[in-house]
């Protein structure tokens, strides 16, 4: 049996190893084989490994991913050898009552590629029918490993409603937030103010579609939005960071009949402060944002027609037996988006 270099994560104790392990192979009729051409480093990725996210070890971790098909399942119609395909990671079950109210992000027996069952840092991966989406033969490989982020954002962007003229401010610049920008910048939205602590995050925001950015170390974000939408504040916030503090930033900085969404993954258990007052009075809305929802032919099209500007988000690549390095330059806040090649 051949065999394949991958990324094991082993559980929080004993971390990740770079291993030898047996390439997978079709077992059932919906299944596809998948040789992995990039795969993306997501924050939820150094989050299993810290302890941070629930994985099932021993799994090969890797969550976004693109490839080549190289064998199918007797009964598979959508996809064939050689196509070029992306994944969506989050395996649903189609028969639970979200599911079938068209809510399948909030599927009740959801499973994910790269985090229970063996993902994309490695060569090959076996992922079903149902998760695989075709994408053109010209598309290249570094738009294709960013629809997964996109299309949770696509979510987001649809969720929340942003409409032509929108005021939007952006808290965190990293790859999510980026995406974000781009994604309202598209959709007309404006003045879009971003916020971050890195100078060089903000620096790539103005040049990816911010009107204004802001490091809360020298300016004031609230103040800045304020300025920006003479007192009106943002039709939307969002919160990409993930922390109780900038939730309650996002809030503060929405307006009147505008809508917060909360996208960033905090810790489960953290609350924030809430005036009920002022969300009744002012017809404001708190939106959760999570995964996609339906929303992969989008990010798709999007990649495709270079909505997102891949070149410029993908700072960093690395072979996949570098995954340390890759990791350093994540946690390091040196890079904007890393990929792995297998």
């Amino acid at each position: 049996m051949e065999k394949m270099l991958a990324v094991v994560f082993h559980g929080v104790d004993e971390g990740y190893r770079i291993e030898k392990v047996d390439a997978p192979s079709i077992k059932g009729d919906y299944d596809v084989l998948i040789e992995v051409k990039l795969a993306g480093i997501c924050g939820t990725d150094p989050a299993i490994l810290e302890g941070r996210h629930p994985a099932s070890p021993p799994v090969i971790l890797g969550h976004e991913y693109t490839g080549e098909v190289v064998d199918v399942g007797d009964k598979v119609k959508n996809v064939e050898v050689g196509d070029h395909v992306v994944v969506d990671p989050n395996i649903k079950c189609g028969k639970c009552y979200y599911c079938r109210r068209g809510k399948e992000n909030l599927c009740e027996n959801m499973t994910t590629l790269g985090i229970f069952i063996d993902g994309g840092f490695t060569r090959y991966n076996v992922a079903p029918e149902s998760a695989v989406y075709k994408i053109r033969d010209d598309m290249r490989w570094r738009d294709a490993v960013l629809v997964e982020p996109v299309s949770c954002a696509v979510n987001g962007v649809m969720r929340a409603n942003v409409k032509v003229g929108d005021a939007v401010a952006i808290i965190g610049a990293g790859p999510m937030g980026l995406i974000w920008t781009q994604l309202v910048k598209h959709r007309g939205a404006g003045p879009i103010i971003v916020s971050d602590l890195v100078e060089k995050r903000l620096k790539m925001a103005k040049k990816l579609g911010a009107d204004i950015v802001v490091n809360p170390k020298e300016e004031d974000f609230i103040e800045a939005v304020k300025n920006a939408t003479d007192g009106r504040m943002a039709d939307v916030c969002v919160e990409v960071v993930g922390s109780p503090v900038t939730v309650e930033q996002a809030i503060r900085a929405t307006g009147y009949g505008g809508r917060t969404v909360i996208f960033g993954t905090t810790k489960k258990g953290l609350k924030v402060s809430i005036e009920p007052y002022s969300v009744m009075r002012y017809e404001r809305e708190i939106i959760g944002s999570y995964i996609a929802n339906h929303t992969f032919i989008p990010a798709i099209a999007a990649m495709y027609e270079r909505i997102v500007n891949s070149d410029m988000l993908i700072t960093h690549e690395f072979p996949l037996d570098q995954f340390g390095k890759a990791l350093e330059a994540h946690k390091s806040g040196e890079a904007i988006k890393i990929v792995l090649k297998p």
